[in-house]
């Protein structure tokens, strides 16, 4: 999206507890909200879309239909949504409306309830222009979903349609030249929290592509990597990251394999990636961590749902589970609470302000390339714990969050 604005990489509502932000098991819904402002700057284009699976459905009687009831609010406007299940039902419903107010407000609240289960989620979405251009000013239609990007990611080999902000057409007094650029995702992954090394991502260079006049529409094939592309003399630029057509699921052989590399030996690790049949190396792998297979399947699904939580959570330039939250988050798991500000978050594990309490202290190091990115603040104190944490791992002593 904008460089210019602050955005998740994946955008959607948040998790009722502001104590435990990365914890998607705290809330049954997880919708997408994406607006879009029209050129009068007072009219918002609401975009709203959610997996049917995680809506409460019931009916009257045994002769009729299931039928969920969704009520989305933003600012003072309140939409109610009635959803029968059918058969053929899609996985995702979506929906569209219109938002007006004169003028826009720059921020509103947006409210997302799933009314039988009395379920709700809540944010604050960027609506009305605070300077010139804002996150909401670009509509970017993918096609491969047939609806708008609610984040930076795109899959690779999607074609997206860039409907550009009015403004552009009517203030430009010459050709609106855009940049392309590229960057290959790094493929390092994160030193253990007691290294003294780090990712040095901040000297990636993007790879001019080149040059493309546009003040209403632009049609972007997503190649694989990051791309940029920056209003020539403006310095406002878009940012897409291309993905799998997983992501943020892992289900190939590849993707489960590589995050095992957090918790497997070097010379374990390399046998998996070498073996003949992986799906076998991988289930030997896990009933090795536990001699039981239900308690193996157990422990198994535990490791990869914190792999998919935090490809939800902290993707950007690379994968989620690839980052310095990704590597804490996939080893211990949920903390007990997260204290933050613009700059800083703090992962508490154990009752905080005691002795056993263990903290993460992350750093935002926001770039051109990713601003979701937060470096670990690394310490050869974290020695013990780390080792305690992948021990947890190989003895089957780790438990769900």
């Amino acid at each position: 999206m904008l460089v210019a604005a602050t955005s998740c990489s994946i955008s959607s509502l948040q998790t009722p507890s502001q104590r435990r932000p990365y914890d998607r098991e705290a809330s049954s819904l997880h919708p997408e909200i994406t607006l879009h402002r029209k050129g009068a700057n007072t009219e918002v284009d609401v975009y709203f879309r959610v997996p049917r699976e995680e809506l409460l459905y019931s009916r009257m009687d045994g002769s009729s239909p299931f039928v969920a009831q969704v009520q989305v609010q933003l600012g003072d406007t309140i939409w109610h949504l009635l959803d029968t299940a059918w058969t053929d039902s899609p996985r995702m419903l979506t929906k569209q409306w219109s938002y007006r107010s004169a003028p826009l407000r720059p921020w509103e609240d947006v409210t997302v309830t799933d009314v039988l289960r009395n379920a709700a989620v809540t944010a604050r979405k960027a609506v009305g222009p605070e300077n010139r251009w804002g996150s909401t000013d670009v509509l970017i239609w993918s096609q491969t979903q047939d609806w708008p990007l609610s984040g930076e990611h795109a899959q690779t080999g999607d074609t997206l349609l860039l409907l550009l902000p009015h403004e552009v057409a009517v203030t430009a007094t010459e050709p609106v030249v855009w940049e392309l650029s590229n960057v290959a995702a790094p493929t390092n992954l994160p030193p253990p929290p007691y290294s003294s090394a780090r990712l040095r991502w901040d000297t990636l260079k993007p790879t001019p592509l080149g040059a493309l006049e546009a003040d209403s529409l632009i049609v972007l094939v997503v190649p694989d990597g990051t791309t940029l592309l920056q209003w020539q003399g403006s310095g406002l630029a878009l940012r897409f990251h291309g993905t799998s057509g997983n992501f943020p699921n892992v289900v190939s052989p590849e993707e489960l394999i590589a995050p095992l590399r957090y918790i497997a030996s070097r010379s374990e690790f390399y046998r998996l990636e070498s073996a003949e049949h992986p799906k076998i190396a991988l289930d030997e792998f896990w009933l090795a961590c536990n001699s039981s297979s239900e308690a193996a399947r157990s422990l198994l699904n535990t490791y990869y749902d914190r792999v998919e939580e935090a490809n939800m959570s902290f993707s950007g330039l690379v994968e989620g589970w690839r980052t310095d939250r990704g590597m804490i988050h996939v080893v211990f798991g949920v903390p007990q609470r997260v204290r933050r500000d613009a700059w800083n978050e703090y992962w508490i594990y154990g009752e905080e302000g005691t002795a056993n309490a263990l903290t993460f202290h992350f750093r935002r190091r926001p770039n051109l390339l990713d601003d979701n990115y937060f470096e670990l603040q690394r310490s050869i104190q974290f020695r013990s714990v780390w080792d305690r944490g992948i021990s947890n791992w190989r003895n089957g002593r780790v438990r769900g969050d």
